[in-house]
């Protein structure tokens, strides 16, 4: 176990390397060796996270080089008699992080009388993140071997990849928030590049830069938090020794002094912190960017979604709850309200899209809005529990869509559309109004995507039943009604708008013969050509659509990553199943956490809300869509409605109307400013210079040139001619002295 402990700063080290040999080697000439070389990266990576994780939950760590044990609050643990401790009998503590495993600094830089450091810092809520992080991302990088094989930047891709896992996973195991800030920020650039990775499109490098900008707002009052942490604790480091940020007595001093605002310390740093969870995480108002990530290739859609971007916003949040829980609850409450009003507010949206994967995306930020909420009650466990389990399920939703676009893709209608306007054909593909019947097409895709579908909706015995119903059973335990009755609609609306997805994907007859063709607005004067002969789409289907035949093939390296990722969705509960059961609460002990009691009242609520959901999904549905271009249900229902929903309440066209023109607007007041007064003013101030300069010019020429040289040349044509009175002849000295002896007899008789 030591190796694992010893060895862990290899955990993000490895995708490293994978993305240095790519980018710097002649490795990335072959797909094929680029592909495979990173994906054994990423098993050594998984190997050693997972290592470091049942390291960990023995309670093995590293002190000064040497294995020592700590001690865990288990779960029925004996006492000193053989009697069982059971978790009722104990009682409620403070939150508080375990202690670390494995502590690993050096020195980065002098910071007057005292150095920052910078190193790892592993703990077991970071083990666990790391083991998921790690699975997920090895399972998207062997999906993607299959699913980008005939692109030709496929190499690219996985070196994209590599650096995106590794941010992450540095991120997580980051000893202090400067370093954690620096590796979230890598994660920035690499959704940039992976989102616009087909950057001939203008979808796709609008979405890369909508992203972008959209996420650094969060991040700049993130970089201000954090600056402001400094400054009252000077450090930035996890812990809770003296001049960490963590020290009790700090967070007592932060949570009870006020700021200049009326807002406490605490409250203050806590806020701005918080905006980089709502940034990253995709929460209100900053969430636009997420739907738009889909125009990155679908893997793409997993990571960002599932093991590496979004979570690590949800991360942050916890990461750093004891800020949050030092003030008197403002902090806590606001981000109690954002997140439940984003899971609600998503979850309304996904009902009326069309586009597989939008759907998926609105639902990520659903989930999301879940941890988010629950976090901001106190549900700290049940946040990360839920993290942990939504990362299997919604990655294995990703990848079942991107085999089901990658089949759809091969029809003749689709195929044929592809070589006039390939985004139109991939957008056509991803339209669940062209699908139907496809469970006797792709059995793999259809039982593996069902489990995922089954744990989102949460479904007993699924993954996502047990951790919602904790989120659930910790709102209305702890009186949050509100939240509570938030996020059930929510979660009802979850299992509502999965079921039609599921419904119309893969039950029906196929539509795909007729589809409802996507029209795309960016294909006119030359933005969108038609010619394939330089850029090819997400899986490079100017050679796999040669064959255009009803060909509904199942790739084994794309089918193997949805079994692993399903059989986590199926089981994943069980890592923290709430009951007093060996093994139970295994999550609660392994973070050292108060479990929540289960309520019987409260899982029968979460599983008629499951039901429920299902039934009317299943039910509105049931015959619907006999033909691509019929009416949606709902749509005949409450159009205006479902308009709206479908058009995603027009935030979009909200915040395009008023902040985008109104910086367009600022933009202009600065470019006539810019030419009207500044550029006069800075030309005034040239002109006199100009002026100046010429005057000192002539000065200088006149004056300081003009005159010493006269007064030389005179000295040179003095000293020339008095050279000549210098014959050497005493008769023509005796003359000068004879004429100077005459001269100055003259002088003292007639002037003196």
């Amino acid at each position: 176990m030591a190796f694992f402990l010893q060895y862990a700063w290899l955990i993000p080290a490895l995708p490293l390397l994978g993305c240095v040999l790519i980018t710097f080697t002649p490795l990335r000439q072959s797909k094929v060796a680029s592909g495979w070389t990173t994906i054994g990266l990423m098993a050594l990576a998984t190997l050693l996270a997972v290592g470091l994780l049942a390291a960990s939950a023995q309670g093995f760590a590293l002190r000064d080089g040497q294995l020592v044990t700590l001690e865990l609050a288990g779960h029925g643990e004996a006492d000193a008699h053989g009697e069982a401790t059971t978790h009722s009998e104990k009682s409620k503590e403070a939150f508080a992080f375990p202690e670390p495993n494995v502590v690993q600094r050096f020195v980065w830089a002098p910071t007057g009388t005292t150095s920052f450091a910078m190193g790892i810092y592993v703990d077991t809520p970071v083990a666990a993140l790391l083991a998921m992080v790690t699975i997920t991302s090895a399972c998207i990088h062997l999906f993607s071997l299959g699913y980008m094989a005939s692109n030709a930047r496929q190499s690219r891709f996985f070196s994209f990849i590599s650096l995106f896992t590794a941010a992450m996973l540095l991120m997580a195991m980051a000893d202090n928030l400067l370093l954690f800030f620096m590796a979230w920020e890598v994660m920035g650039l690499c959704s940039y590049l992976l989102i616009g990775f087909l950057y001939e499109r203008p979808q796709a490098y609008r979405a890369a830069i909508k992203a972008f900008i959209v996420t650094r707002i969060g991040d700049v009052l993130m970089l201000l938090g954090l600056v402001y942490l400094y400054t009252q604790a000077g450090s930035l480091a996890f812990g809770t020794a003296p001049g960490e940020i963590f020290n009790p007595e700090f967070l007592a001093r932060i949570g009870s002094e006020t700021s200049a605002v009326g807002l406490s310390h605490a409250t203050g740093i806590a806020l701005l912190i918080f905006c980089g969870t709502v940034g990253k995480s995709a929460q209100f108002p900053l969430h636009v960017w997420l739907p738009d990530a889909m125009e990155g290739p679908t893997p793409v859609s997993a990571l960002i979604h599932a093991a590496t971007m979004v979570s690590a916003g949800v991360f942050l949040l916890a990461r750093t709850f004891p800020i949050f829980e030092a003030d008197n609850g403002t902090a806590l409450a606001v981000v109690a309200f954002i997140g439940a009003f984003t899971a609600l507010f998503a979850a309304t949206i996904a009902v009326a899209q069309y586009d597989i994967k939008r759907i998926l995306a609105y639902s990520t930020l659903s989930q999301l809005g879940f941890m988010v909420a629950v976090i901001g009650i106190g549900g700290w466990v049940a946040g990360m529990f839920h993290l942990l389990a939504h990362a299997f399920f919604k990655a294995l939703l990703f990848l079942g869509s991107g085999s089901i676009i990658h089949g759809m893709e091969a029809t003749p209608r689709i195929a044929d559309l592809h070589h006039k306007d390939e985004y139109a054909a991939q957008q056509t593909a991803q339209d669940i109004r062209n699908m139907g019947g496809l469970r006797t097409r792709m059995p793999w895709t259809f039982w593996t995507y069902t489990l995922g579908f089954l744990a989102l909706a949460g479904v007993v015995p699924f993954a996502g039943f047990w951790s919602k119903d904790e989120i659930l059973a910790d709102a209305f335990k702890g009186g949050h009604w509100v939240v509570f009755t938030v996020l059930a609609v929510a979660a009802f609306l979850t299992a509502f708008y999965m079921t039609r997805q599921w419904r119309l994907v893969f039950f029906g007859a196929f539509r795909g013969e007729q589809p409802v063709v996507y029209v795309n607005p960016e294909r006119r004067s030359g933005h969108h050509k038609a010619s394939h002969a330089h850029h090819d789409d997400e899986h490079g289907h100017n050679e796999h659509h040669a064959n255009t035949g009803a060909h509904w093939h199942e790739d084994p390296l794309m089918i193997a990553p949805l079994v692993i990722l399903a059989s986590f969705a199926a089981l994943g509960g069980l890592f923290n199943l709430p009951f007093s059961i060996p093994g139970g609460h295994w999550l609660n002990d392994l973070w050292g956490q108060e479990p929540a009691s289960f309520s019987l009242l409260v899982a029968g609520i979460s599983l008629l809300i499951a039901f429920g959901g299902i039934a009317a999904g299943w039910t509105l549905y049931g015959t619907a869509f006999k033909t691509a271009q019929e009416r949606d249900p709902l749509d005949v229902r409450a159009p205006g409605v479902f308009g709206l929903l479908n058009e995603k309440y027009r935030v979009d066209e909200f915040y395009q109307a008023s902040i985008v023109r109104f910086t367009a607007l600022l933009a202009l007041a600065w470019a006539w400013l810019d030419k009207a007064i500044l550029d006069g003013i800075i030309n005034g101030i040239g002109r006199v210079t100009l002026f100046v300069g010429r005057l000192n010019f002539i000065v200088d020429d006149t004056v300081l040139n003009d005159g010493p040289d006269a007064v030389a040349d005179g000295t040179v044509a003095t000293g020339k001619r008095a050279r000549r009175l210098q014959t050497g002849k005493a008769q023509d000295y005796i003359v000068y002295v004879f004429g100077g002896a005459v001269i100055l007899a003259l002088v003292y008789l007639y002037v003196l």
